[in-house]
């Protein structure tokens, strides 16, 4: 008989991860195309599509803290008074968090008076009524005191489910060293100074784990104060235990609440797609959009555009049938491009072979053309040995009396030869439109843009041109930025392609002087660091650095920096310690010259 998987609950709690998300190390902070902060938003999602993807809930809740006063806030005033106000930055991204919960149907928990914790532990325990196994996503300990043998915390990290710890009955032990129902105890002693328990001051959390343990409550080992041992725990005992019990109250989670699982509205369901590609295109999340709306399934995100559309972005031009072919040569090709009407602008692709290269650019190979005279319509051609089809499209985009659309006017005319009359560059649309984005790849503006991802069909990329530099236009020119365009954007162009082309001379011999001189600098630095640090070591080695900045020296950092930071040598814990001694301020003249001499001179 096959035995029945037991259904599984996850509890979020929300600000836990808002927090967590908003201080996050990243090598840049995300912001959205009209600069608001994104970072949080995509953080705290990144989370719940691990998690669903991971372990496959059954149920899920997303659990926020109410606005206004809790219960202990009227039992302590000055509960919580010592964490500082929610950054601006974190505030006004809030709002996004929620939607995103909505836009991926999953329900949000809050209940007035009663902090997330509270929910948590009232949804949890009524969760094990119904055989439900449970997990409290979360990485504060006070939740602990809810672990029970159907209910688990699931502290998420990064790197995927083999980094995530499971705490269940014996990992709290292992943590703490008191079983889920003495967690509570333990807070009481310790106190917490994020939230402002105040404990028992003088006990930390090393002597409220030994006290428990060997008196089972904090009530008994109030009782039996006059018998502790240790003088400092004796007298806090003695004379804190009001404020003990107090601490007790504020670090119990009141799990009988007036709620009632409704399991039917917990339960996990697909993304509403339409709300969810609305929301990234707002935030500027084109690789999400990408996963949404996988590459060539343009059916399977016809409705969502047209939801898309109605929170600000357009909806593709309205084709029944495209006109797309490959054709055989550059005779046909030259044919092609004698019958198109002049009086219509003309979209041109280039599809290019890097052979490698790390950046598209001069000295790029030309692999392949695409043209189209109206949307609907594309024709590709592979270019020939000869480039003879190259040299066709490079004479038509010379002609003056015709209008151009192109994706990028630098690359292309760096690659083709000057052209006249480019009147529509999307890539520089899009850049206007969305400065803070770092990607306008031509597919990933067609996706922000009309929510559909590009097929590969030959001629389709020209044709998207037509439909999407109308539509970016009209964007611009809404926006007042018609001039940034016209008189700075697009006549740059031809004259950076010139500039790549032409390329910028240098004198060998100068540099050679100067890389001489700057390694005489280099190692006069070096002698001097030497000097001051007391004998000789690898000056480029973090390690021997930190050696002599932390051990040799006796240099500190700040205590408010992570375990981690206190013995790096990175350029903002240098310029902490230039304040306190001249080792660290050489240093980071010294890498200044090296980084010159290496990187730009030689």
């Amino acid at each position: 008989m096959a035995v029945l998987r037991q259904k599984k609950l996850f509890l979020v709690d929300a600000m836990a991860h808002v927090y967590r998300a908003h201080f996050a190390p990243m090598p840049m902070r995300l912001r959205g195309p009209g600069g608001v902060p994104t970072n949080i938003p995509y953080l705290f999602g990144n989370i719940l599509r691990r998690l669903i993807k991971d372990y496959k809930p059954d149920y899920m809740g997303i659990v926020f803290d109410p606005s206004g006063p809790t219960f202990r806030d009227k039992l302590f005033d000055k509960y919580k008074a010592q964490r500082a106000p929610m950054p601006d930055e974190m505030r006004v991204q809030l709002p996004y968090v929620r939607r995103l919960c909505e836009a991926l149907r999953m329900p949000i928990l809050e209940f007035e008076g009663y902090e997330a914790d509270d929910v948590i532990g009232a949804m949890a325990h009524q969760a094990v009524r119904h055989d439900l196994d449970v997990f409290l996503v979360t990485n504060d300990k006070d939740m602990m005191q809810l672990v029970g043998d159907s209910v688990r915390v699931l502290r998420a990290n990064t790197g995927g489910a083999k980094n995530d710890v499971i705490v269940d009955r014996a990992k709290v032990e292992e943590i703490l060293g008191v079983s889920p129902e003495r967690v509570v105890d333990v807070m009481a002693l310790m106190g917490d100074t994020i939230d402002n328990i105040p404990g028992a001051k003088g006990i930390g959390e090393k002597g409220a784990r030994e006290l428990i343990q060997k008196y089972g409550s904090v009530e008994n080992a109030l009782d039996h104060a006059d018998e502790v041992p240790n003088k400092r725990y004796r007298e806090a005992l003695q004379q804190q235990r009001g404020q003990v019990l107090m601490s007790k109250q504020l670090a119990t989670i009141a799990s009988e609440l007036p709620l009632t699982l409704e399991l039917e509205k917990l339960q996990c369901r697909e993304p509403d797609a339409a709300e969810l590609g609305a929301l990234y295109r707002e935030l500027g999340f084109t690789s999400l959009l990408r996963e949404l709306a996988p590459e060539g399934n343009a059916s399977a995100t016809a409705s969502a555009s047209s939801s898309v559309a109605g929170a600000g972005a357009a909806v593709a031009p309205a084709i029944e049938k495209t006109d797309y072919a490959q054709l055989a040569d550059a005779t046909e090709f030259r044919a092609y491009l004698a019958q198109m009407p002049a009086d219509q602008p003309l979209a041109g692709w280039l599809t290019l072979d890097t052979n490698g290269r790390e950046a598209e650019g001069f000295g790029t190979r030309v692999a392949g053309i695409e043209v189209s005279g109206a949307p609907g319509t594309g024709r590709a051609m592979w270019v020939d040995p000869a480039q003879d089809a190259l040299k066709a499209l490079a004479g038509v985009f010379a002609d003056p009396a015709r209008r151009k659309i192109v994706h990028d006017p630098k690359l292309f005319q760096l690659l083709t030869g000057r052209g006249a009359a480019i009147h529509d560059a999307t890539q520089l649309y899009s850049y206007l439109l969305r400065p803070t984005t770092a990607n306008h790849n031509f597919a990933d503006v067609v996706l922000r843009q009309f929510n559909t991802p590009l097929s590969g069909a030959p001629g389709e990329r020209a044709d998207y041109l037509q439909r999407l530099a109308p539509a970016l236009r009209a964007q611009v020119d809404e926006q007042e930025l018609t001039r940034a365009y016209e008189e700075i954007d697009l006549p740059l162009a031809p004259v950076l392609a010139e500039m790549e082309r032409t390329g910028i001379r240098v004198d060998p011999k100068a540099l050679a002087t100067m890389s001489h001189s700057m390694e005489r600098e280099v190692r006069r630095l070096e002698k001097e660091i030497w000097e001051l640090a007391g004998g000789e070591f690898n000056v480029n080695s973090p390690i021997q650095l930190a050696e002599v900045l932390f051990d040799r020296l006796g240099l500190q950092v700040a205590a408010k920096r992570g375990r981690g930071k206190t013995r790096s040598t990175a350029i903002e814990i240098l310029q902490e310690l230039s304040a306190k001694h001249e080792v660290p301020k050489k240093i980071i003249e010294y890498r200044e010259f090296s980084k010159l001499k290496s990187t730009y001179v030689d």
